[in-house]
């Protein structure tokens, strides 16, 4: 019988879903969520605005989970650009080898939320061996992309905004074309973990950012003050 000693349980292996399924499933879903905010509904809502928010052209893959890990990335960002669409791919970077494989998107995104390897530990709690280095293998291949690249710093005050001068040095090497540098917030499950005092103030993060701009010669391009997040370039 399955189990005895000597015969391998075996699992069977699960299909990944299709990327037009996961594309046509997404629309509906948002349409779901805008049936409150129809021009009906809601006056200050035109019909243009609703129409346009019915028909998302812009795809985040992200969010929820590390998406280097769905086995046909290319192909979904294939079927994004198929449609007209741009993509925004945010990884944590410890795939580096599907970064190197998978076709490009409209922008990449790496998320770096320390400045060395004991506080990456400490913050992130990888779950992959050598989550560290690999990050910084990710890195490295910015220089070899033709599509814009980001280096997104999620900021947790008492936690992750010291050493400026560590992430100015991976920054220079890594040559991203943007960094924007934003508070973390203090909502869902992560106000089990953390308290309101981690939530960074506007001001926190844009003494943040220009300290990192005179490390790295970036320039401040632009802010916003709801979403606490200051931007900074290689050009204006």
């Amino acid at each position: 019988m399955p189990g005895d000693e000597g015969i391998p349980i075996t699992q069977e292996r699960e299909i990944p879903d299709e990327p037009a399924e996961i594309l046509d499933n997404a629309v509906i879903a948002q349409r779901k969520i805008l049936d409150g905010y129809n021009p009906v509904c809601h006056p200050k809502v035109t019909p243009k605005m609703y129409e346009e928010a019915r028909n998302p052209r812009h795809v985040a893959i992200s969010l929820v989970g590390e998406p280097t890990l769905y086995e046909r990335l290319s192909d979904l960002i294939q079927e994004i650009e198929h449609r007209g669409w741009t993509s925004y791919l945010v990884s944590n970077g410890t795939n580096p080898q599907v970064l190197k494989q998978i076709d490009e998107p409209t922008q990449l995104y790496i998320s770096l939320v320390a400045p060395d390897k004991k506080t990456h530990q400490e913050l992130c709690r990888p779950l992959v061996k050598g989550a560290w280095e690999r990050l910084q293998e990710s890195l490295d291949l910015f220089s070899t992309l033709s599509c814009p690249t980001v280096v997104r710093m999620t900021l947790v005050a008492g936690r992750n905004m010291q050493k400026v001068s560590q992430y100015g040095q991976m920054l220079i090497e890594a040559e991203p074309d943007f960094i924007e540098c934003k508070s973390y917030m203090h909502v869902g499950g992560s106000m089990k973990r953390l308290s309101r005092e981690n939530m960074p103030s506007m001001k926190s993060i844009r003494e943040f950012a220009e300290d990192l701009a005179k490390e790295t010669s970036y320039l401040v391009t632009n802010e916003d003050t709801v979403s606490r997040v200051v931007l900074l370039s290689k050009s204006p």
